[in-house]
C-alpha cells in the first residue's frame, strides 16, 4: 500500500530522532531475534535497473498507475496485463539463479486451479480472493528464451501480502523474501499480521520464520558493518 512506504521511508529516516518505536530484528539460525536499533539508519534500496537479457544494456522497471513496465530508453520490452493491479515491484533474484527478475506483488482476478476441476474435494483456494474477485500473487518476471516472461508465479495466496522486501539476511549473497501479510478485505489502514521470512527452496518459497504480532510498518536497514536487519513498527 502505496501510503505505508511512505510513511516508512520518513519514520525510518527520523527513527532515532523521534520517540517512534521503530525495532530491528536479525535473522540468526532458527529465528528473528530482536536487536538494538543500530546508530546508522541506512535503507536498502531496491535496484530500478538491471541487463536483464546480458546484451551489456541495462533496461529500467517501472511502475505507474498500477503497471509494470520494463524498459530500454524509450522501448517498452515488457508491460503487465491491463487486468493486473501491480501493488509494489522490484528487481531482485529471489529463485537464486543469478540472473535478475522484476518481483511484483500482483492482484489479478482469481482463477481456481484447473486439477480442482477433477478432483473430488476441489475448490482448495476457492476462498483465495476479495469480494472483488481478485487474489493475490507475488510473480517473477525474467529473460528467458529470447523474451520476456513469467518465470515463476505463485499461486492466490491464502493471506494477501500487503508489502515485500528482498534482502541478503544472512550475508550469503542469497536474497530472502520479507513479507507483511493480512486477510482479504481488511481495510486499507488495517494493521498486517503477521510479519514472515521466506527462502527459495527450487520450487516455491519455503516459511523460514513467522513473527507474531501487527505491523503497520517494514523495512530492511544496512548497518555500517554491511549487516542488514528488518525493521517494522
Amino acid at each position: 500500500m502505496p501510503h505505508r512506504a511512505s510513511l516508512l521511508l520518513a519514520i525510518a529516516a527520523l527513527a532515532l530522532l523521534t520517540p517512534a518505536p521503530i525495532h530491528a530484528w536479525r535473522l540468526n539460525d532458527t529465528a528473528l531475534e530482536r536487536v538494538p536499533l543500530p546508530s546508522g539508519v541506512r535503507l536498502v534500496r531496491a535496484e530500478t535497473s538491471a541487463d536483464f537479457d546480458q546484451d551489456g544494456i541495462a533496461e529500467t522497471l517501472v511502475l505507474t498507475q498500477g503497471r509494470a513496465a520494463i524498459r530500454m530508453g524509450g522501448q517498452i520490452r515488457w508491460q503487465s496485463p491491463q487486468a493486473w493491479q501491480v501493488r509494489q515491484a522490484m528487481i531482485a533474484d529471489l529463485d537464486r539463479d543469478s540472473l535478475p527478475e522484476a518481483a511484483l506483488l500482483v492482484w489479478r482476478p482469481f482463477k481456481p486451479w484447473p486439477v480442482d476441476a477433477w478432483l473430488p474435494n476441489g475448490g482448495r483456494i476457492d476462498a483465495f480472493h476479495d469480494a472483488r474477485g481478485m487474489s493475490c500473487h507475488i510473480i517473477l518476471i525474467g529473460w528467458y528464451q529470447d523474451s520476456f516472461r513469467e518465470r515463476w508465479a505463485g499461486s492466490a495466496l491464502a493471506e494477501p501480502v500487503y508489502r515485500f522486501a528482498v534482502a541478503d539476511l544472512r550475508g550469503n549473497g542469497q536474497g530472502y523474501l520479507v513479507t507483511l501479510e493480512g486477510e482479504y478485505d481488511d481495510p486499507m489502514d488495517a494493521p498486517s499480521h503477521p510479519l514472515k521470512v521466506w527462502e527459495w527452496n527450487g520450487f516455491g518459497f519455503s516459511l523460514v520464520y513467522k513473527l507474531p504480532g501487527s505491523f503497520s510498518l517494514m523495512a530492511t536497514t544496512r548497518t555500517q558493518d554491511g549487516q542488514v536487519l528488518i525493521l517494522s513498527d
